[in-house]
C-alpha cells in the first residue's frame, strides 16, 4: 500500500525546488535548479523574472520528482516561497511579469511617498524599496505599460496556487510583505494604497494558510494526480520554516539563508513609536493567527555564496569550515557586507575588508571567507539581542533553520557571541519545505517533532571574538558615516 505524501514547491531567492514529503515528515525526493533573473536597464537596480519561464521549470521539476518518488500517493500539493516577491496578472488572466525580492526599482522614489509614519506603524515595518508597494511604484514611473496592465497582484507562493487551482488570492503572511496591508485590522488599507498610488481593486481576497482548493482537472491530468488530491494554501518561507522546526511560543528562531531573520512569535504588536529605532518587522503569522516579530541583519548567506563562487569556486564548504576551525582565534581581516546597521533602522550602503597595512603576505583567499562568516555571526548576534528586547523575553537557547547553518564554524560563533546554545533539528536545512508539509497534514495527523541533530554549546573563552566584534562595529560605523573628514 502506498504512503500518503505532499508535493511541495519551494521558490527561494537563489533556487527553486520541488520535494515529496510523507505524512510522517520523511523527505522522499527533492530536486532544484538555479533561478533565472533578467535586468531592466531603465533602472539602477531592477530585476524581474518571467512567470511562464519559471512555470516551465517548475513543471519539469515536478515530472522528474514524481517519476522518482515510488511507493507514495500524492494527497496534497502546496507551496513555500520567498517573501517580497510578486507576480502581475492582467485582465485576461495572464501572469505576465514577476517582481522578485531582489528587485529594488522603487528605491529612487522613496522620498516621494507621503504618510510615512502611518505606513510604518500600520504595516509594521520601515518604508523601504524591499516591499511590494515600492516595487509597484517604481514600475509605474518607467514601465507604465506594465503597470497599467495589472488586474491583480499576488505573491509568488499564491501564484503557484493560481497555476494549480485558478484561484486568485493572497495569504496573510505574504500580504504583510506588500506594505499595503494593515496588520492591525488584517485587511487591505485604502490609505496605504493612496499613499503609493495603487488601486485597492488590484489586491485579491486574503486567505489563510491551510485553506484547501480543488485542483484544475487539466493539472491533475498533466501530473497524473488522483481525484482526491487537493491544493493547500502555503505561505511565506520564513513563517513556514519556523513551523518546520517546531518553534515554540517562548523560543527564538534563526532562519538563515539569503538573509538571516531572527523571529519570535508574539500575541501583540510592539509599540512602533517606542521601538522604531530598531530595524524590526512585525508580520501576520500564517493564517493571520498572531504575529511574528523579526529582526534581520539583511544580506548574509548570499554574501557567503557569492564570495565562495568568486574566490574558491572549486573548494567545498567542508574545506572552508576546516580552515576557519583551525584559525578560529586568528581572524586576519574583518569584513562588513551585511546590509543592516546593528543599532538602528539604517541600511548600510558601503562595505569592504579591513586589515593591517601594509598588505600581509600571510593572507589567502580563505581568510576573506573567514571574515565574511564572522561578519554574518556578528550581525546575527546583535539581531538576536534586539529581538529579545523587542519581545521582552530571554530565550534559553536559539533554534536554527536554513542552509546558511550548514557551516559548523558559523554556528559555533553564534553560540559563543550570544552565550546561548544553538539547536539544529532534523531537516533544519529544508525547514520551509517541512513546514509546508506540516500544514498539509495538520488536519489528518500530527507530524512527529523533529529530533535534535546538533547542539552548539557556547565556549567559556570568547573574549577574542568579542574584541574583534568591537573593532567590527567601529569599522562599519566609520565607513558609513556621513561626516566630512576634511577637504583634499
Amino acid at each position: 500500500m502506498s504512503q500518503e505524501a505532499a508535493l511541495i514547491i519551494d521558490i527561494g531567492t537563489g533556487s527553486t525546488r520541488v520535494a515529496v514529503i510523507t505524512s510522517e515528515g520523511t523527505l522522499v525526493t527533492i530536486k532544484g535548479v538555479k533561478n533565472n533573473y533578467h535586468l531592466d536597464n531603465r533602472y539602477k537596480d531592477a530585476k524581474y523574472f518571467l512567470p511562464e519561464e519559471l512555470k516551465q521549470t517548475i513543471f519539469q521539476l515536478i515530472h522528474e520528482v514524481l517519476s522518482e518518488s515510488k511507493g507514495v500517493s500524492i494527497k496534497y500539493v502546496s507551496s513555500s516561497a520567498a517573501r517580497e516577491s510578486f507576480v502581475l496578472i492582467d485582465g485576461k488572466g495572464q501572469d505576465y511579469y514577476g517582481l522578485p525580492n531582489i528587485d529594488n526599482r522603487g528605491k529612487d522614489w522613496l522620498k516621494d511617498i507621503p504618510e510615512r509614519e502611518y505606513i510604518e506603524k500600520y504595516t509594521g515595518r520601515p518604508l523601504t524599496e524591499d516591499f511590494g508597494a515600492m516595487k509597484l511604484y517604481g514600475l509605474k514611473q518607467k514601465r507604465a505599460e506594465l503597470f497599467q496592465s495589472i488586474d491583480y497582484v499576488i505573491s509568488i507562493s499564491d501564484w503557484i496556487g493560481y497555476l494549480f487551482t485558478e484561484q486568485i488570492e493572497m495569504e496573510y503572511s505574504q500580504a504583510s510583505e506588500t506594505q499595503l496591508f494593515n496588520i492591525y485590522t488584517k485587511k487591505w488599507d485604502q490609505k496605504l494604497c493612496d499613499a503609493f498610488g495603487i488601486e485597492l481593486s488590484v489586491l485579491p481576497p486574503v486567505t489563510k494558510t491551510g485553506a484547501r482548493h480543488k485542483i484544475a482537472e487539466k493539472i491533475k491530468d498533466q501530473f497524473d494526480l488522483g481525484q482526491e488530491c487537493v491544493y493547500v494554501v502555503g505561505g511565506a518561507d520564513t513563517q513556514l520554516a519556523a513551523q518546520g522546526i517546531d518553534l515554540a511560543e517562548d523560543e527564538i528562531g534563526l532562519i538563515s539563508g539569503t538573509s538571516s531573520p531572527v523571529v519570535k512569535y508574539q500575541a501583540q504588536i510592539p509599540d512602533f513609536e517606542k521601538n522604531k529605532e530598531f530595524n524590526f518587522w512585525c508580520s501576520c503569522n500564517l493564517a493571520g493567527e498572531g504575529y511574528q516579530i523579526e529582526t534581520n541583519p539583511g544580506v548574509t548567506g548570499l554574501n557567503l555564496q557569492q564570495i565562495m563562487d568568486s574566490l574558491v569556486k572549486d573548494t567545498s564548504y567542508q574545506k572552508i569550515n576546516q580552515y576557519i576551525e583551525k584559525n578560529y582565534h586568528h581572524l586576519k581581516c574583518l569584513a562588513s557586507f551585511t546590509t543592516q546597521s546593528p543599532y538602528k533602522n539604517v541600511a548600510f550602503s558601503s562595505g569592504g575588508f579591513l586589515m593591517d597595512v601594509p598588505f600581509s603576505q600571510e593572507i589567502v583567499y580563505e581568510d576573506f571567507i573567514h571574515a565574511i562568516v564572522a561578519d554574518i555571526a556578528f550581525s546575527i548576534a546583535f539581531k538576536i539581542r534586539q529581538n529579545e528586547v523587542l519581545s521582552q523575553t530571554t530565550a534559553a537557547f536559539i533554534v536554527g533553520a536554513g542552509g546558511g547553518l550548514r557551516m559548523e564554524t558559523l554556528c559555533q560563533m553564534i553560540a559563543d557571541l550570544t552565550e546561548k546554545k544553538l539547536l539544529l533539528k532534523e531537516n533544519y536545512d529544508e525547514a520551509s519545505i517541512i513546514g509546508a508539509a506540516r500544514v498539509c497534514f495538520s488536519a489528518d495527523s500530527s507530524m512527529k517533532e523533529r529530533a535534535i541533530l546538533h547542539e552548539y554549546e557556547p565556549n567559556s573563552n570568547n573574549e577574542y571574538l568579542r574584541e574583534k566584534l568591537e573593532r567590527w562595529l567601529m569599522y562599519r560605523e566609520q565607513i558609513n558615516s556621513k561626516k566630512e573628514i576634511g577637504a583634499f
